[in-house]
């Protein structure tokens, strides 16, 4: 079976040919989602979907869990997906991690096209998804090997992929150095040149992409621009002495590189190397969904997909597992699709927010907007269920949204309408109207 996939302005269309049968199917695309899409001109994509469709069961017992899903994920962006069980979130990032088929639509992970049957994944895009794709998931007790040790359970992947190729280990290690020199050389010769926050990261930012690895001459560019705090001498040392030790990990062997990797990848989350010989159940849960963490990130990959890392775990402890996405995030320059439902970790770790609703997306914008300016009624009936502070009495109870009031047909469909600040809804003209008068 062979498949070819294209869009124009107005049509999805997928054909398929074996050698027994032809067949094209077009599907419209809805007014508006070119826009949405591309709401950040610029922006280098990570993942795309577009039109995908995913069904359970078969028979009389088939049914349409996602339902004409386009979206983006940026680079080094953490887009935060939420609706209430049976929305169809765990299935959207199943899907992107290949696990389950798509029986409609595209995937494309840093221009990676995924096939409809994640049976027909073959060796090398495999490959591609273990080292670029990883999924933590939701109960971290049940994603664990009860049987294997920490060490084990985090090396698993590393084993796998340095069989096929010897030098992934030592450029993983080479890198987390790199990454590790920069922060060095950016908060002793740099950081006190800011005025706030927001400006030091992104001068950090700058040395980051420009230091993918040490280079005497960058380094020495950017500092000679701004006022000296220490001589050029002291900065050419340090430089010198990280140079020196970068060929020091170069001999290391391929054993040592592999436990220094997961000894700094649990320092990372929190945890210290005495507990890699022993056994997940020894742990608690937050604890555990750390190791799980550690599993996921030690392999560096590209899309980080978070499936409600949280909800399984204590209010005390969530915090702190969503400080840690944070950490990474920025260290790692990870990408995240953040899964859960609730709204308050969400806003707080996400850059943007997703709102879908029995598979279809409804609502997407920066998350400030989301959460401060939201006009969907589904997305104003999940917000009515975070508790407040300033919650009025009763408001708990909320509002119960109905999808029948749309009574959308075939010639009343809604559209993705742009409400501005990179804000869009999925409604009809009417619909919105209505919803700006408060209209429900």
């Amino acid at each position: 079976m062979q498949m070819k996939q294209s869009i124009n302005k107005e049509y999805y269309i997928e054909k398929q040919s074996s050698f027994f049968s032809k067949k094209k199917t077009a599907r419209p695309l809805r007014e508006g989602l070119d826009q949405m899409l591309n709401v950040q001109q610029g922006r280098k994509t990570l993942v795309e979907i577009n039109n995908m469709d995913v069904y359970y069961g078969s028979g009389k017992k088939k049914f349409r869990a996602i339902n004409d899903f386009s979206i983006k994920i940026f680079e080094g962006e953490v887009l935060g997906l939420v609706g209430e069980s049976g929305s169809g979130k765990t299935t959207v990032g199943m899907a992107l991690a290949g696990l389950i088929s798509h029986q409609f639509g595209q995937i494309k992970i840093a221009g990676e096209t995924l096939p409809h049957k994640n049976s027909k994944i073959k060796k090398k895009l495999n490959e591609f998804l273990a080292n670029k794709v990883q999924m933590i998931f939701q109960d971290p007790a049940n994603s664990l090997n009860p049987n294997k040790n920490i060490f084990d359970i985090i090396s698993e992947g590393l084993d796998n992929l340095s069989r096929k190729n010897k030098g992934y280990l030592l450029e993983l290690t080479l890198f987390n150095f790199d990454q590790d020199f920069v922060s060095l050389i950016f908060e002793k010769y740099f950081s006190t040149f800011f005025k706030n926050s927001e400006e030091k990261e992104e001068r950090f930012n700058f040395i980051s992409e420009k230091l993918s690895i040490p280079d005497l001459e960058i380094i020495y560019e950017i500092y000679d621009k701004w006022p000296k705090k220490y001589s050029n001498k002291e900065l050419i040392e340090d430089i010198e002495k990280a140079k020196k030790k970068r060929q020091e990990i170069s001999k290391q062997s391929l054993k040592d590189l592999k436990y220094n990797l997961i000894v700094k990848i649990l320092k990372d989350v929190g945890l210290d190397e005495v507990v890699l010989r022993r056994y997940p159940l020894e742990f608690s849960g937050g604890q555990q969904q750390r190791i799980g963490i550690s599993r996921a990130v030690v392999l560096r990959p590209k899309l980080l997909i978070a499936d409600e890392p949280i909800s399984a775990l204590d209010v005390s402890i969530q915090a702190q597992v969503v400080n840690i996405f944070n950490d990474l995030k920025k260290q790692y320059k990870l990408t995240i699709l953040f899964i859960a439902h609730d709204l308050r970790m969400v806003e707080y770790i996400s850059d943007r927010i997703a709102v879908m609703y029995q598979g279809v997306l409804l609502e997407i914008g920066p998350a400030k907007e989301i959460m401060n300016n939201s006009i969907h009624p589904y997305t104003k009936s999940l917000l009515e269920a975070v508790p407040s502070i300033e919650s009025k009495v009763g408001s708990l109870i909320g509002y119960v949204y109905d999808p029948k009031k749309h009574q959308y047909t075939k010639e009343n469909q809604p559209k993705w309408i742009d409400l501005g600040n990179d804000h869009f809804v999925l409604a009809t003209d009417q619909e919105l109207n209505n919803w700006k008068k408060n209209i429900y």
